[in-house]
């Protein structure tokens, strides 16, 4: 028959079995010095591997297109509904995958119906098929697939001649001029609401892609209102339209403008 161990020792060696698997699990697999505390490493994302073109399949409940370039560490995105009823703008950081930034309401006339409302959420980055997706944009998760990579470098060029659009039904039409430099240059009688328009699109060296400056003055009480944009603007492969979409300098405000050549 064995002998058996003093109660003591028993109640010992379970107390030393305890915290041995305590200190395990504290460590997590990645040891003192990783993870989370639970044995969960951050998440990180390579802001390189978001640039490009993205779209929601055919199939999507909410049809969006974005538009992102990296940016030392980070990756700035501008995401348009298709109908133009919408825009995102967020910023991801590389380092956890985070994302946040504004959404805005967009009216027929292509301004943020009001100020813009905080997103902040995560983004997500499949390599095969290549897709991204976002938490805190919608309702539920919204997955984008590359369309693009935007390899560039963009052709200043490109966006050299006249542009107009027109909307709110036809109630509001916008003109700009850009010379062979990406210079704006509008008049009062290419704005049917007495504003315009100066700055400039310069092309992306890294990217096929404008960055976009400009400033709209409008028509104000007492004298003009003017506000500062600044933004991306893409152009199709047919070089017959011009995408701007924009945030004021105090991320109040935002703007899309979607140009024709004339």
């Amino acid at each position: 028959m064995q002998k058996q161990m003093p109660k003591q020792k028993q109640t010992f060696l379970v107390a030393l079995a305890i915290a041995a698997t305590t200190l395990l699990t504290a460590c997590g697999p990645g040891g003192p010095d990783g993870g989370d505390g639970g044995g969960t490493a951050a998440t990180t994302i390579n802001p390189a591997d978001l640039k490009g073109r993205w779209a929601t399949p055919k199939e999507a409940t909410t049809a969006m297109t974005a538009i992102i370039i990296p940016d030392a560490g980070t990756a700035n995105v501008w995401l348009l509904a298709n109908d133009s009823s919408r825009l995102v703008k967020l910023m991801v950081r590389g380092d956890d995958s985070s994302s946040n930034g504004k959404s805005y309401a967009l009216s027929a006339d292509g301004r943020a119906a009001g100020d813009g409302q905080p997103v902040v959420g995560k983004a997500t980055l499949t390599a095969t098929p290549k897709s991204v997706s976002f938490t805190g944009v919608n309702a539920t998760v919204l997955a984008l697939n590359q369309s693009d990579a935007l390899a560039g470098p963009a052709v200043q060029a490109d966006v050299a001649g006249s542009w107009d659009v027109s909307m709110s039904g036809g109630s509001r039409k916008v003109q700009w001029s850009l010379d062979a430099a990406g210079a704006i240059a509008s008049t009062d009688s290419s704005s049917t609401t007495g504003c315009t328009y100066t700055g400039t699109l310069t092309a992306m060296t890294d990217a096929g892609a404008y960055k976009a400056q400009f400033s709209e003055a409008c028509p104000d009480t007492g004298g003009t209102k003017t506000v500062n944009f600044s933004g991306i603007a893409t152009i199709n492969p047919e070089k017959s339209r011009l995408t701007v979409i924009a945030t004021s300098a105090d991320d109040a405000r935002g703007a899309a403008l979607l140009f024709k050549k004339k």
